[in-house]
């Protein structure tokens, strides 16, 4: 049996949708642009998958309840339908936390991608750990506020088994809602940090870390959220009650798969440009493609061409080794002058351009140049000067 959806159960319903709609579009184009236009799925992909996964689970529970009396009040409800709509709204909690979980985890991962300072990567191990221990600790701690969990429902049909007091929920969720929203922040903050050294102008350095700190916007939800976390223990209109709570609950979710996804799809973007006729691109990108190649698990890639900027993402960062060749040209070469200089550079990420000793801020490395004697360089030939050069990276 379903009851007429009144009251505040249309804007429960609405939101769920919108939410549900938006994070799956989104995720789809996610995993397309992972999959298929950077080609290097990663964990933080199947992390993200797996929160929207939950979600799905969570609006769908969500909905349903609507459908049995969440968002109007018990009094105008038959006697037999509160228990069904507690029970949906019990099973929501507890795939929303799961969500949570994963999507953090997946932001994680996602940064410490592009993280090179080890002081950046001990603050992101901090900030995911502490909160996923919690989560779980609150996950535990809502499954069995009541026992057995059905009590939670049944209680109101003659059920037996017996609950904790509402309060300890309310102090619990007040600390979930202060711990997430100081990791959103934490998470949303360092992006800045992590691309300041990057080889990108400032303009794209300011895009680049909007764009990953979009994850901050879901603690708006949040902070919403918090003055309404009260209303769950509220035993006699609980349905009606916790309407707030629910509906930011979703928001926060939510905008949380959405930002994260979004903050991926710039190879997407740009590759779509490109092959736009009508925007003077190329149909085919060709060797031009500036993105990871097949098999690469990695986030960040940026170089510079024409001074346009390119932004993807990638794993070896911080890792440049390479060796430079130093061919002299020019007639004059027999006289000891030197009339043009050609440097390539090689290494094992491929080319990255010229070679300084700081590598913009990504490494510091040592070079020692050493000349060969006379009658080597005779053997090369007129016009070629052999240098090695031994690099050593500096961590």
């Amino acid at each position: 049996m379903t009851v007429p959806v009144a009251g505040r159960g249309p804007q429960v319903a609405g939101v769920a949708g919108l939410f549900l709609a938006l994070s799956t579009i989104t995720i789809m184009l996610r995993c397309y642009c992972r999959a298929f236009v950077v080609k290097s799925f990663g964990l933080d992909d199947w992390s993200a998958l797996v929160a929207w996964v939950f979600f799905v689970f969570f609006c769908t529970f969500c909905i349903t309840g609507v459908h049995h009396g969440t968002g109007q009040h018990s009094s105008l409800l038959p006697q037999e339908e509160i228990p069904v709509g507690l029970k949906w709204w019990w099973a929501c909690e507890p795939v929303y936390v799961l969500s949570n979980m994963a999507l953090k985890f997946s932001i994680g991962v996602m940064l410490l991608r592009i993280s090179v300072s080890k002081t950046h990567k001990i603050i992101i191990w901090t900030t995911v750990t502490i909160l996923e221990v919690y989560s779980l600790a609150y996950f535990l701690l809502f499954v069995m506020q009541c026992l057995p969990s059905s009590y939670f429902w049944t209680r109101y049909t003659g059920g037996t088994g017996n609950c904790i007091d509402p309060t300890i929920t309310v102090d619990a969720t007040y600390a979930y809602s202060a711990i997430s929203c100081a990791a959103d922040w934490t998470l949303g903050l360092l992006p800045i940090s992590l691309v300041w050294n990057l080889q990108m102008n400032p303009r794209t350095k300011l895009s680049v870390a909007a764009i990953l700190a979009l994850g901050a916007i879901a603690s708006t939800a949040t902070i919403v959220r918090i003055p309404y976390v009260k209303d769950l223990s509220n035993q006699e209109d609980f349905l009606y009650a916790t309407t707030d709570v629910a509906i930011w609950s979703t928001c926060e979710t939510g905008i949380g798969i959405a930002a994260s996804s979004i903050a991926t799809l710039r190879p997407l973007f740009r590759t779509f440009l490109s092959r736009s006729r009508l925007l003077g691109g190329s149909s085919s990108l060709g060797a031009s493609n500036p993105w990871p190649p097949s098999g690469n698990p990695g986030y960040v890639r940026s170089r510079s061409k024409s001074e346009a900027e390119e932004f993807g993402l990638r794993s070896d960062i911080g890792k440049n080794r390479g060796v430079t060749t130093l061919v002299e040209t020019g007639s004059d070469m027999e006289r000891g002058e030197r009339k043009g200089v050609k440097r390539s550079i090689s290494g094992r990420s491929g080319s990255v351009g010229p070679l300084t000793s700081t590598q913009h801020g990504w490494s510091d490395s040592q070079s020692k140049l050493t000349e060969v004697s006379s009658e080597d360089v005779q053997s090369w030939g007129p016009g070629i000067r052999k240098t090695t050069v031994s690099t050593q990276n500096v961590r």
